[in-house]
């Protein structure tokens, strides 16, 4: 086992370690370009920053709830802009500026006479799909939460925008590929039953 393995693994013994942010400070200090790729599980609700195959980073995500589940499969990041507003979610609000709708759908839900739709902030967003599914900040509750994005913390987020070039490979699936799988089966598995 590489001695970048042993730290990871031991990281992932820590009681709290799923709420908790992984750092490996010389893996990051050699992640460029083209040594870099981020695998997303969604069965544990982790993302991992991959540097020459190492474990540099683990972090929590919130991905795609049940009604609006996050794709899986192998993306390349296809836009990066570090203030973005969703043009799908948000809130609607009435001309004279209160919110009628928080958890608005620009598709479904209408706009009252002299009111207006505002798209949810997603900051720091990395864009994986065309139809609107990418990696940004947000809210991250310890399950799957979103309407189909990658929810990031902040700290990981900025991290990750910094690193990872337009074209970088970022895999989706219900366990890390790197890994062999989810670590914490048992972890894992009670998620995804909470989170039906």
């Amino acid at each position: 086992m590489s001695r970048h393995r042993g730290q990871h693994d031991d990281f992932r013994t820590q009681e709290d370690w799923p709420k908790l942010t992984y750092r490996n400070a010389e893996l990051l200090s050699k992640a460029t370009a083209q040594n870099s790729a981020v695998e997303i599980a969604t069965r544990e609700q982790r993302g991992l920053l991959l540097v020459d195959g190492h474990v540099a980073m683990d972090f929590p995500v919130a991905t795609g709830k049940a009604s609006h589940p996050t794709p899986k499969g192998g993306y390349k990041i296809i836009e990066k802009k570090k203030d973005h507003q969703s043009n799908l979610y948000g809130r609607i609000v009435s001309g004279e500026g209160q919110t009628v709708v928080s958890d608005a759908d620009a598709r479904t839900d209408a706009v009252p006479s002299g009111g207006w739709f505002i798209g949810a902030p997603m900051p720091y967003w990395m864009r994986l799909t065309q139809t609107g599914v990418g990696m940004h900040v947000g809210y991250i509750p310890g399950r799957p939460a979103s309407h189909g994005c990658i929810r990031l913390k902040k700290d990981a987020a900025v991290e990750l925008f910094r690193i990872l070039p337009l074209g970088a490979p970022v895999t989706v699936d219900d366990m890390a590929p790197s890994l062999g799988g989810a670590v914490d089966e048992e972890r894992a598995h009670s998620d995804s039953r909470a989170s039906g």
